[in-house]
C-alpha cells in the first residue's frame, strides 16, 4: 500500500511578528476611526441633550413673557394716565417759560401806545402781534407806529385797514407787527377798550 502523504496546513493564531508598513496602517487606521466614531458619537448625543435644556429653557421663557406681559397689561391704563399726565405737564411747562415773553410783549406795546392811541384789541400769536386801535390823529398814530417799528421784538408792521370817522373824530386802525423770534405760544388776547 502506498503511503498517503498529507501535507499538514499551520494556522498561527499569534500576531506576526514582521509585520508589514500596510498591516500597521491599516491596523493604525482602524484604531483612529474607531475613536473617531466614538467621539462622534459622543459630540452627537451631548449635542441632542444640549437641545433638549434650550427647549426647556425657552419654554420657561414663554411662560415668563406671557406671565409678564399680564403685569404690563394690568398697568396698561395707568401707564396711558401717567403719560398723559406728563404731557399736559410739559406743555404747561412750555406756555409757562414763554407767558412770561408774552406778557412783557404786551406790557411793552401798550407802554408804547400810552397817551398817543387806545387799544380796542390786541392778539399775540407764533410770528405777529395783531392790534386794533384808535387815535385822535394821524400824527399820534404816527408816533405809534414810528415806537413799534423801533421796538427790538419786531420785525416790521403793515397797517391792514385805516377808518376814519368824522363823527367822533377818530381814526380807526388795524396794524400786523411782524415778530422776529417768539417761543411757540396759545394767542394771547386782550379785548378791553383802555386808554392808556
Amino acid at each position: 500500500m502506498a503511503e498517503k502523504t498529507h501535507k499538514k496546513r499551520i494556522i498561527n493564531l499569534l500576531p506576526n511578528r514582521n509585520d508589514t508598513l500596510l498591516n500597521q496602517f491599516l491596523s493604525w487606521s482602524l484604531s483612529v476611526g474607531r475613536l473617531l466614531v466614538i467621539i462622534t458619537e459622543t459630540l452627537a448625543l451631548s449635542v441632542f441633550l444640549y437641545r433638549f435644556t434650550l427647549d426647556m429653557q425657552i419654554v420657561d421663557l414663554h411662560d415668563k413673557i406671557k406671565n409678564e406681559s399680564i403685569i404690563v397689561n394690568n398697568f396698561k391704563d395707568g401707564e396711558v394716565i401717567y403719560r398723559n399726565l406728563q404731557s399736559r405737564l410739559s406743555s404747561a411747562r412750555q406756555y409757562d417759560a414763554s407767558d412770561d415773553h408774552v406778557v412783557i410783549l404786551l406790557k411793552d406795546i401798550i407802554e408804547l401806545g400810552k397817551n398817543k392811541i387806545t387799544f380796542n384789541n390786541i392778539s399775540v400769536t407764533n410770528d405777529a402781534v395783531d392790534i386794533q386801535a384808535q387815535a385822535q390823529s394821524a400824527g399820534l398814530l404816527s408816533l405809534f407806529t414810528q415806537a413799534l417799528k423801533n421796538y427790538p421784538a419786531i420785525q416790521g408792521i403793515s397797517i391792514n385797514r385805516v377808518e376814519s370817522k368824522t363823527s367822533s373824530s377818530t381814526i380807526i386802525v388795524s396794524i400786523t407787527a411782524q415778530l422776529k423770534d417768539i417761543p411757540k405760544t396759545q394767542p394771547a388776547t386782550t379785548n378791553n377798550n383802555q386808554t392808556p
